[in-house]
C-alpha cells in the first residue's frame, strides 16, 4: 500500500497508489536464478514490506514453500516461468514438436503446482527468435503451448501472461513487440479468455516502444513490470540495474508516464518492480530506491507533470 502527497492549488492533496504493487523475487535475489535454495528465506525478508502485495516467484521444492506458504491470502505469489525458459533452455515456441511437447509439459507441471499452492497467475517468455522463414511455425508453436498452460491455469482461476523480450539486442526472444504479442494473444484468447500480455517499461528501450503504445491493447494488458535497461558503451542490455545506476535508462519521469497511461485506459492489473543489484549494492537498497521512484512518479502523476 502506497500514499502520495502533493500540493495542487494550495490545497494538500493525498492519494491512496490505484494498483497492487509487486517485486520479482529472483531479480532482487539473482542467486535464486540459478538454484532455489533459500528462496523461502529471501521472501520472509521482504514479506512484511508494507508497500509490497504481490510476490513473483521462480519453481521451488515445496520445502523451500512450506516457509512462505502461511502468507497466501495476507500476500499474493505469482509463478515466474522465465527462468525455465531463459536459463535452462526450455523452449515454449520450438519446431520439434516433441521439444514442443516436453517443454508444455514442464511448464504445465509447474503451473499446477502453482495452482495447488494457491498462486494467482503464471507467466513466461518465448523461446529464442528463429529466421523469418520458419517464424510462423514457431508462432503456432507458441500459440499451442499457450493454449495447453490456459487450459490448465483456468482450472485454478489463474491468469497466464506472456512476457515481451527485445528479439535483436540482448535475449533476442520471439516475442518480441507488442504487436507480435497482441496477434498471437489474440488467437489464443478466442478459445482461453485467461491469457494477457505482460509489458516491463526496462525492455521499452530494446524495443523502442513508448507506455503509448499501450493505449491500443488496453484490453489484452495484464501485468507491468518497471526497471531499467542498462546502456553500456554502444549496446542496449536487458541487465535491470537499479534506478540512478550509470547507464541505467528509465526515471521517475517514465514511470510517470507510464502511469499515466494505465490511469487513461483503465488499467486494473498488478504493477512489479524488476530491479537487480549491482556488485556494490544489497537488495534492500535497490527495493528501497525503486520505491522512492515509483513514489515520486506517483506524485508527478497526481499534479499533471507528466
Amino acid at each position: 500500500m502506497l500514499y502520495a502527497g502533493i500540493l495542487k492549488k494550495g490545497v494538500e492533496v493525498v492519494a491512496r497508489f490505484p494498483w497492487k504493487i509487486g517485486v520479482v523475487v529472483f531479480m532482487l535475489y539473482p542467486e535464486l536464478l540459478k538454484s532455489d535454495e533459500g528462496a523461502g528465506d529471501k521472501v520472509l525478508e521482504i514479506v512484511h514490506d508494507p508497500i509490497l502485495d504481490l510476490y513473483e516467484v521462480a519453481p521451488m521444492r515445496d520445502e523451500e514453500w512450506k516457509k512462505i506458504a502461511q502468507y497466501v491470502g495476507y500476500k499474493s505469489f505469482a509463478l515466474a516461468l522465465q527462468p525455465e525458459v531463459l536459463v535452462r533452455g526450455i523452449n515454449p515456441n520450438a519446431l520439434n514438436e516433441e521439444e514442443r511437447r516436453k517443454a508444455s509439459e514442464r511448464l504445465i507441471e509447474e503451473t499446477r503446482r502453482a495452482g495447488e499452492r494457491g498462486m494467482v497467475a503464471v507467466a513466461l517468455c518465448s523461446g529464442p527468435t528463429v529466421p523469418e522463414n520458419d517464424r510462423d511455425r514457431a508462432l503456432g508453436s507458441l500459440e499451442k503451448t499457450l493454449s495447453e498452460l490456459a487450459e490448465v491455469a483456468a482450472q485454478y482461476r489463474m491468469n497466464v501472461y506472456l512476457e515481451t523480450f527485445d528479439y535483436d539486442k540482448d535475449k533476442r526472444r520471439l516475442i518480441g513487440p507488442l504487436s507480435l504479442a497482441a496477434k498471437v494473444v489474440e488467437r489464443v484468447r478466442q478459445n482461453y479468455t485467461n491469457v494477457y500480455i505482460m509489458w516491463d517499461l526496462s525492455h521499452s528501450p530494446l524495443l523502442d516502444e513508448d507506455p503509448e503504445i499501450l493505449r491500443s491493447y488496453p484490453d489484452l494488458l495484464g501485468h507491468i513490470h518497471i526497471g531499467c535497461a542498462k546502456k553500456v558503451d554502444d549496446k542496449l542490455l536487458d541487465w535491470h540495474p537499479g534506478f540512478y545506476r550509470k547507464g541505467a535508462l528509465n526515471t521517475e519521469k517514465e514511470v510517470a508516464k507510464l502511469l499515466a497511461v494505465l490511469n487513461d485506459i483503465g488499467y486494473r492489473g498488478a504493477i512489479s518492480f524488476e530491479v537487480k543489484p549491482e556488485a556494490d549494492q544489497t537488495p534492500q537498497e535497490v527495493l528501497a530506491t525503486a520505491e522512492t521512484v515509483l513514489l515520486r512518479a506517483f506524485q508527478l502523476f497526481l499534479s499533471g507533470a507528466v
